[in-house]
């Protein structure tokens, strides 16, 4: 027995040990497998990327041998995802997309890695040059007695304009209304618009309204000749960057009076009230212009889109590393793959903005048909070749390379680099708005970055424009009667205390009254 009791044990014990070395030895491989992915986070806009770019660069990436798990995800504001990096104060990200003023902000509090990227790369190779000039000119700073700028820390994604999305059906005049921001206080447009709930953009429209006598005379002094373009984008570019006390007062009355013409603020919305008709005017990026027109366009109803003629926001959503990031170099293999003309065009295809990238490289898209619920037909499946951006938007939007009867020059060299004057008979459409030719180019400026003692102040003023909703009238009439009916149910409440006096002292004389009934 002793015997038998002992061999149990023995292969008890064997197969005990059997059981937790072969999970123990699987859990090793398994990591091991783990540890040869590499993560890449990445936090962008919402809505922003074709969702089969990430699986593409996945897969790119497994052609070099390399493999890549990308872990996407999205913020709603660039202040969130400010708030995101500082409360995380560590990793996070590896590649994030803030735009213009955020990308300042955070590279001067040292968030952000600097990027360097190959000279002979696909984003060296294809960006604009207007772009790349944005990058490295038109915001510099000093850092420890060293010129920095964009360029340093940040590489470009989307671009555009701001300006108005509107009906043409509306008015006869709205067409040539639309070409001033001041339309928007015309009592004509009561209740049919509305403004971004972003103290940043409204503000712009804020110092429109505020320096109008300014910019009509800078106006007309660029029409007649007396001061050159350059000239004419510097004194714009110092007014709308204006954020002195009597500047920020003035932009606050105006809103003030603009709020009451309103429909309401708007961040997202404003696009899809556009297409259902709840409104007529909204106050948009470009991007968001150009998906309003798609889905109006679907439901036969034609908007168009103006950049007013007093000056314009240029802005732009830039690619970067966080200081903290643990996969840099990834990153920045993320960037260049982002940067191929495929992948630029098929993004913009998406959303609706205006890539950076410009130049030229063959690649081919395949596309099909959809049916009356958006689902792809079978079979209808066909490709169609391009030799580079600037060929793509030729046939995309249908366009003559050549001067014809009935269309209207777009002059689009400033953003290709080289000869691109495309000629198109529907000015005012989704093409404009993705591509802004130079005239208007030359009337847009580029915000800077708030600092604290400026956000202090102008937050301040927001806050005043947004608070204000009812007359001092009406706010008293409210406060009386709400005073009014606390008082009453405090009688209520009460009332037996209230009237103690008057029942001899007793209290009682309401109970004498009842048995007295009961009596009888």
């Amino acid at each position: 027995m002793k015997k038998f009791v002992l061999l149990c044990s023995v292969l008890f014990a064997a197969a005990f040990a059997a059981n937790i070395v072969l999970p123990v030895r699987s859990t090793y491989a398994a990591t091991q497998v783990l540890a040869a992915t590499q993560v890449l986070k990445v936090c962008n806009w919402e809505d922003y990327i074709d969702e089969a770019v990430c699986a593409d660069f996945e897969a790119y990436m497994a052609e070099k041998g390399q493999t890549v798990r990308v872990e996407y995800s999205t913020f709603g504001t660039n202040e969130n995802l400010y708030n995101d990096l500082k409360i995380a104060n560590g990793y996070l990200y590896d590649v994030v997309c803030p735009s213009d003023y955020m990308i300042e902000k955070m590279a001067k509090e040292g968030m952000l890695a600097k990027i360097s990227l190959a000279e002979d790369g696909n984003y060296a190779s294809y960006v604009s040059p207007y772009i790349s000039g944005i990058f490295e000119d038109s915001i510099t700073w000093t850092n420890g007695g060293a010129q920095e700028s964009l360029s340093d820390y940040a590489v470009g994604y989307m671009w555009g304009t701001m300006g108005f999305t509107y009906n043409p059906a509306f008015s006869d005049s709205i067409e040539e209304d639309m070409k001033s921001w001041l339309s928007i206080w015309d009592e004509a447009y009561s209740k049919k618009v509305t403004i971004k709930d972003s103290v940043r953009d409204s503000y712009f429209v804020g110092i429109a309204y505020a320096c109008r006598d300014e910019l009509k005379e800078l106006k007309d002094q660029y029409a007649a000749g007396e001061i050159d373009r350059e000239a004419y984008n510097e004194a714009l570019t110092e007014i709308f960057n204006r954020t002195d006390e009597e500047t920020v007062a003035n932009v606050e009355e105006g809103l003030k009076t603009l709020k009451k013409n309103l429909f309401g603020f708007e961040v997202d919305e404003g696009k899809n009230d556009m297409v259902t008709g709840k409104i007529s005017v909204n106050f948009a990026w470009s991007g968001d212009a150009v998906y309003a027109m798609d889905e109006a366009e679907a439901d036969g109803v034609e908007l168009s889109y103006s950049v007013p003629e007093e000056g314009s926001n240029i802005w732009f959503d830039g690619w970067c590393i966080p200081a903290s990031a643990q996969e840099k170099e990834l990153a920045k293999e993320f960037i260049e793959f982002l940067s191929l003309p495929e992948i630029a065009v098929r993004n913009m295809e998406y959303i609706g903005y205006t890539s950076v990238i410009a130049g030229d490289m063959p690649f081919s898209i395949e596309y099909c048909e959809y049916d009356k619920n958006d689902e792809p037909i079978p079979g209808s499946e066909y490709t169609v070749e391009y030799t580079g951006v600037l060929d793509w938007l030729t046939q995309y939007y249908e366009l003559e390379t050549e001067e014809t009867e009935g269309c209207t020059a777009a002059d689009l060299s400033y953003f290709f680099g080289k000869d691109a004057v495309l000629y198109t008979d529907t000015v005012g459409r989704q093409f404009s708005a993705q591509y802004p030719t130079e005239d208007i180019i030359d009337r847009c400026v580029v915000m800077h970055y708030f600092d604290d003692e400026t956000n202090l102040r102008i937050n301040e003023m927001w806050e005043n424009v947004k608070g204000e909703t009812l007359p001092v009238w009406a706010i008293v009439v409210i406060v009386a009667v709400v005073l009014l009916a606390v008082a009453a149910v405090l009688v209520y409440r009460f009332r037996d205390k209230i009237f103690k006096g008057k029942n001899g002292g007793s209290g009682k004389k309401k109970n004498l009254k009842v048995v007295e009934k009961k009596e009888v």
